[in-house]
């Protein structure tokens, strides 16, 4: 099965221009980009009405081909814009009037019967780049991506030898690297892909496809994933007596420094200097903005790291089934896991399990707490403290986290506790 993903990376500096002169080509594109895609919604939605007009007196809508003189309304709109722009590149025109036509078509039913709005793109839109106008290489520095910008036209202007810009790209990441050598090496290849401004800074959202390699993996094999405070991550399975687990100092730890920072920026906030007043409350907050923007970024990068060490650990014991507890409504009992988003945890952990070829299935949480998963006993004092279980009925003890994860990974186990609370 081939999966496509895409991956951000932070364009550092140009390596063949000066940032003025980048900066402004990429404005320049962005703009033609924009008035290319409302363009063609506008071509489409004249089409459209021509199309029931000529419904209504000939009783058939009318084939594109005899009207356009294409199959297709991407190629007539092509025919019509190509010359209208003086700078992009005309693969990258093409693929951005594809876009348009696609959302289009997308979006049709629900503009016809009023429940959308017809799209409008607006000037921060990101910028097409095809494939053809892309090659990624390793350099000293790190990777190299050239990107072919700008057409004929707009290169003779600039004074240019060609239209293609060298930007060397931010990959510090262990997995974003990965990719780039994956895509180097061929193990995985890069489409259509687009470039955008964040905070004033540029981004290319790389594109990728690759083939999911299929395990033997059986389906007899589960694994319980118990999701908690003492350790964000405790793994059991059903046919072993394996255990791993995540200590959740690290979280604790990040979480109770930066929310300590918080407190401190706003209350210097009360006596801030001329520097941080400004303009006012959007200055005064910026600082405290850079912390949250950094606590998300904290949060997304452990639970990719999470979810991955899971989806692997269920891969070495040849696992094709992951079972986890269905955590819908759990922010309301548990400040913690609210803060933590566990949520986002366990959507890493589906995907990364659906593309190595493994089941999730989510069971009601209810009692997995308290079970013995060795008696099966069902007993809220089973839990006299937060980190120990001890069963009040055969004295099995245990850690409280890694007997829950035994509990979750019995299939069926939702039934099962149904029916023991049934007959104790």
């Amino acid at each position: 099965m081939k999966y496509t993903k895409v991956m951000r990376y932070q364009i550092i500096k140009p390596l063949n221009a000066e940032w003025d002169e980048l900066g402004m080509v990429l404005r320049d594109i962005q703009k033609e980009t924009r008035a290319a895609l409302n363009k063609t919604i506008q071509l489409c939605w004249e089409y459209q009405g021509f199309s029931a007009d000529y419904k209504q007196i000939h009783g058939q809508y009318p084939k594109p081909k005899d009207v356009l003189r294409y199959t297709s309304m991407h190629g007539y709109a092509y025919k019509h814009l190509k010359n209208e722009f003086s700078k992009i590149a005309s693969a990258n025109l093409a693929q951005t009037i594809k876009r348009a036509v696609d959302k289009w078509n997308s979006d049709l039913k629900e503009i016809l019967r009023g429940d959308r709005s017809i799209p409008n793109f607006r000037k921060d839109c990101p910028i097409d780049i095809v494939k053809q106008s892309t090659k990624i290489q390793k350099c000293n520095d790190g990777y190299v991506l050239s990107l072919g910008l700008i057409n004929r036209e707009y290169k003779n202007e600039l004074g240019r030898k060609n239209g293609v810009f060298d930007v060397l790209i931010k990959a510090n990441d262990k997995t974003q690297q990965t990719i780039l050598e994956r895509i180097i090496n061929g193990d995985y290849t890069y489409t259509a892909s687009q470039i955008i401004n964040h905070k004033n800074k540029w981004f290319i959202n790389l594109t990728y496809q690759f083939e999911a390699k299929e395990a033997a993996l059986d389906p007899n094999n589960v694994m319980g994933v118990d999701l908690g405070i003492v350790y964000p991550v405790y793994i059991a399975f059903n046919n072993s007596l394996h255990r791993y687990h995540i200590k959740g100092g690290e979280i604790e730890r990040f979480r109770r420094q930066v929310e300590k920072r918080k407190r401190e920026l706003l209350n210097q906030g009360k006596y801030c200097g001329d520097g941080r007043k400004g303009h006012g409350y959007a200055t005064r907050t910026k600082s405290i903005e850079l912390i949250s923007d950094k606590i998300a970024r904290f949060r997304d990068t452990c639970n990719h790291k999470y979810s991955r060490f899971i989806v692997d650990m269920a891969l070495k014991h040849k696992c094709g089934i992951i079972q986890m507890e269905d955590l819908t409504g759990i922010s309301k009992e548990s400040t913690f896991l609210k803060n933590w988003t566990y949520y986002d945890l366990q959507q890493k952990i589906e995907y990364k399990a659906r593309e190595a070829g493994i089941q999730v299935i989510k069971i009601e949480p209810q009692y997995t707490s308290q079970r013995c998963s060795k008696c099966g006993y069902i007993d809220k004092e089973n839990r006299q403290e937060q980190a120990t279980f001890k069963c009040i009925e055969c004295g099995f003890k245990t850690n409280a986290d890694y007997n829950a994860a035994r509990n979750i990974a019995i299939p069926n186990i939702d039934k099962i506790i149904r029916k023991t609370l049934k007959m104790q």
